[in-house]
C-alpha cells in the first residue's frame, strides 16, 4: 500500500493514518497552497491517538477506498493532532458546537481555501446512521455546493468566521457597575453556583457522560475555609471517582470520563493531564488541615489511589529520559476496553475458589456484568471494607499478572511540555500528601520523579501559552518540596512569566492569547480564558503572577493585575472559568511565603508557598509584611 505524506510525521496520531488511501497532508504551506491553486475546499480532520471515535471513523471512512477516492478527487485533506496544534483545535471547535450543539473529537470541518469554515461536525458514519448524514454523501454534497453555489457557501463561511471571532473576543462592559464591587461576595456566589450543579448522590457535575472537571472541584476546595459544603462536595466527588470504574482498580490511573452518571463504566483512554490534575487535587486534600474530615477508610482510599496512580505513571507513562508520555489508548487488540474488563469465567480460570469468591465480591463482578457482552469493569463494591484480607491480596496479584499477558493498549509517546508541567505539579502535591501521612519513602519517590521531569523539560521548546504557564506553575509547586532549590524555581517561573507578558498578553489586560505575537496567523487568534480538558492558561498565568508578586519585591509591579474584569466574566459562568476564579481568589487572599530552614516541612494550604531553604529563623510573609515565629494563616 502506498504511504501518504503522514509517513514523514512523528505524531503517533498522524502515523496511525499513514496507510490510509486518503491523500492526507499535515497542516502546512504545501497543503494550503495546493488548495488555493486548485480552488478546492479543505477537509480538516482533528483528533488524537487515544480517541476511540477517531479510530471508528478511520476504520469506517478513511480506510474505505470509495470514500477515499471522493476525498482525493474533490478536496485537499489535512490531518491534525489536536495535542500538537491545540490552537487549530480551539479555532475550529466552535464550528461543531454551533452547527451540532456539541463538540469533541474527531473534529471534522470543511474550509474554503482561505481557511474559513463552511460546515463541520464531529464523527460522521460512512452511510446515513444515528441521525447523521453518511460521510460519502456529505462529501459529494458539499463539493457540489462549493462549485455550483459558491455565493451561499462563502456567505455561510463568513457567518461562521464571525461567530468564531466573536467567541474569542470579549471585553467587559464599560460601565463601572459591570465590575464587581465585592470580590469576596462574587467568589462565594460562584462557589455556591457550582455546588448547585453538583450531583450529591454520585459526585461530580451533571449527568452522563460525566467528566472529572477538576478545575471546578479545585476551586471549591480552595474556597473550603468558607463553607463545609464546598469541602464535602469535593470529598464526595473524589471518593466516588476513586471507587468507580473510571479508576483502574488493578493498575492505577483514571480514565478520561465515565459513560454513565455514577463513574461505573469509563471511556478507557487514560490521559496524562487528567491524572496530573486529579493527583494534585487528591494531594491538596490529603495535605490539608481539613484532611481530618476524611473517614479512615476514605483516607486510605485516597492514599491508595495516589500510590497506584504513581505506580502506573512510573511503570507505563515515563520515558527513559524522565519525561511523561501523553496518553494510553482506549482500545487494545482492536476492541475498546479489552485490556481492562473481565468475565467470571476468566477470573475463575485464574483464581482458586476462595480467591474467586472474595475478589468478585470486593470488585462487584457478576454474571451479567456492567459492560458489553457480560463483561465487568472492576469497581469497589464494598468501599468501606479494608482490602487487607490476604486471600484478596493474593487474588489481586494473580489477576494483575494475568492482565499483563494481554495485548496492551496503544501508547501515545509524545512528550507535551504543557501536560508534563501539570504532572510535575501533581507529583509535587502527591509528595506533600505522602509526607503529611508519614509515607516518607513515597514522598521522596514522587519528589524525585517530579524534579527529574522538570530538568528534562527545561530545555524543550515552549510554543504555546500553556507550555509557559504550566511549567511556571510546576516550578512554584516544586519549590514546596525541593526547598533547598526554591530560589532556582522562583527564577525559572519569573523568566517564563516575563516571556508570557512580552509575547502572549492582550494589551487591554483581558487575559492571554494561546499563541505568541509572532506565531502563524489564523482566521482568529485564540485566547486561553476558559477551562477545557486542561485548565485555562490565562488562569494559571494569573495565579503564578500572584505568587511572584508576593515572593519577589522586584517583580511586584510587573506581576500585579486588575482581577475585576476577569471576575465579572467568570462570575457569570463559573463552571467554565473555575481556574480564573481560583486565580482571583489567590490574588485576593495573597500567598503566604514561608522562609525557613532547609529541613522544614510545611503542610501548605494550596495558596501558600514555601521558598528559601537556607535562612533562619523562620519567617512568615503575607501581603509584603513579614514576621518571625508563630503565624496564623489568614484563611
Amino acid at each position: 500500500m502506498t504511504l501518504n505524506r503522514l509517513q514523514f510525521e512523528t505524531s503517533p496520531y498522524l502515523k496511525q493514518h499513514e496507510k490510509n488511501p486518503v491523500d492526507w497532508y499535515p497542516w502546512g504551506k504545501e497543503a494550503l497552497d495546493r488548495a488555493r491553486t486548485e480552488d478546492k475546499p479543505i477537509v480538516l480532520s482533528v483528533g488524537y491517538s487515544a480517541c476511540h471515535w477517531c479510530h471508528v471513523m478511520a476504520h469506517e471512512s478513511f480506510e474505505n477506498p470509495q470514500i477515499a477516492r471522493i476525498m482525493n478527487e474533490h478536496f485537499i485533506n489535512i490531518k491534525v493532532d489536536r495535542e500538537e496544534r491545540p490552537d487549530l483545535d480551539q479555532v475550529y471547535q466552535p464550528v461543531a458546537q454551533i452547527l451540532t450543539r456539541g463538540g469533541g473529537w474527531p473534529l471534522t470541518v470543511f474550509l474554503t481555501p482561505d481557511l474559513k469554515p463552511f460546515y463541520g461536525g464531529t464523527y460522521f458514519p460512512p452511510t446515513d446512521r444515528y441521525g447523521r448524514p453518511g460521510f460519502g454523501r456529505l462529501l459529494l454534497a458539499l463539493s457540489k455546493a462549493y462549485h455550483e453555489d459558491r455565493s451561499s457557501v462563502l456567505e455561510r463561511a463568513e457567518r461562521l468566521t464571525r461567530a468564531i471571532r466573536e467567541h474569542e473576543e470579549w471585553s467587559p462592559d464599560s460601565e463601572a457597575s459591570a465590575l464587581p464591587t465585592d470580590e469576596d461576595e462574587a467568589l462565594l456566589g460562584a462557589a455556591h453556583d457550582l455546588v448547585q450543579r453538583l450531583d450529591w448522590q454520585n459526585g461530580g457535575f451533571g449527568g452522563a457522560p460525566k467528566f472529572p472537571n477538576v478545575s471546578g472541584l479545585s476551586f471549591l476546595w480552595r474556597m473550603g475555609s468558607r463553607s463545609r459544603d464546598f469541602r464535602e462536595a469535593v470529598i464526595l466527588s473524589l471518593d466516588r471517582m476513586r471507587c468507580g470504574g473510571i479508576f483502574d482498580q488493578l493498575g492505577g490511573g483514571f480514565s478520561r470520563y465515565s459513560v454513565d452518571d455514577h463513574w461505573a463504566v469509563p471511556h478507557f483512554e487514560k490521559m496524562l493531564y487528567d491524572n496530573a490534575l486529579l493527583m494534585k487535587l487528591f494531594g491538596e486534600v490529603l495535605s490539608s488541615d481539613f484532611s481530618q474530615e476524611l473517614s479512615p477508610p476514605q483516607k486510605e482510599r485516597f492514599l491508595s489511589g495516589l500510590r497506584l496512580t504513581l505506580d502506573h505513571l512510573k511503570r507505563e507513562m515515563t520515558s527513559p529520559e524522565g519525561a511523561f508520555y501523553a496518553a494510553q489508548d482506549a482500545d487494545s487488540d482492536g476492541e475498546e476496553g479489552k485490556f481492562f474488563v473481565w468475565t467470571p469465567e476468566e477470573l475463575s480460570s485464574i483464581l482458586e475458589p476462595p480467591e474467586f469468591e472474595v475478589f468478585t465480591r470486593f470488585f462487584g463482578v457478576t454474571e451479567t456484568g456492567n459492560f458489553e457482552a457480560g463483561q465487568n469493569v472492576l469497581f469497589l463494591a464494598h468501599p468501606d471494607e479494608a482490602p487487607t484480607n490476604e486471600t484478596l491480596q493474593r487474588a489481586i496479584q494473580k489477576v494483575r499478572s494475568a492482565r499483563e499477558k494481554r495485548v496492551r493498549p496503544g501508547l501515545d509517546d509524545k512528550i507535551l511540555v504543557s501536560w508534563n508541567g501539570l504532572m510535575i505539579s501533581g507529583l509535587a502535591w502527591a509528595s506533600l500528601a505522602f509526607e503529611a501521612q508519614d509515607e516518607t519513602d513515597r514522598a521522596e519517590d514522587a519528589r524525585l520523579l517530579a524534579v527529574r521531569a522538570f530538568e528534562t523539560l527545561a530545555e524543550k521548546p515552549r510554543r504555546f501559552l500553556e507550555d509557559h504557564a504550566f511549567m511556571a506553575q510546576a516550578a512554584l509547586d516544586l519549590a514546596r518540596v525541593d526547598i533547598q532549590r526554591a530560589s532556582f524555581y522562583v527564577d525559572s517561573a519569573t523568566v517564563a512569566m516575563d516571556e508570557v507578558r512580552a509575547r502572549f498578553a492582550d494589551e487591554r489586560g483581558l487575559g492571554f492569547f494561546m499563541t505568541a505575537n509572532d506565531d502563524e496567523t489564523l482566521i482568529s487568534r485564540p485566547k486561553s480564558l476558559y477551562d477545557q480538558a486542561i485548565p485555562s492558561g490565562s488562569g494559571v498565568v494569573y495565579g503564578v503572577m500572584s505568587v511572584l508578586a508576593e515572593a519577589s519585591d522586584s517583580a511586584n509591579e510587573n506581576f500585579t493585575f486588575d482581577s475585576r474584569p476577569l471576575l465579572s466574566l467568570a462570575r457569570t459562568q463559573p463552571f467554565g472559568m473555575s481556574e480564573i476564579l481560583s486565580a482571583v481568589l489567590l490574588k485576593r487572599e495573597s500567598p503566604v511565603i514561608l522562609r525557613g530552614k532547609a529541613d522544614l516541612r510545611f503542610r501548605a494550604h494550596s495558596f501558600c508557598f514555601v521558598v528559601d531553604g537556607t535562612t533562619a529563623p523562620v519567617q512568615y510573609c503575607h501581603r509584603q509584611t513579614c514576621r518571625i515565629g508563630e503565624f496564623r494563616l489568614p484563611f
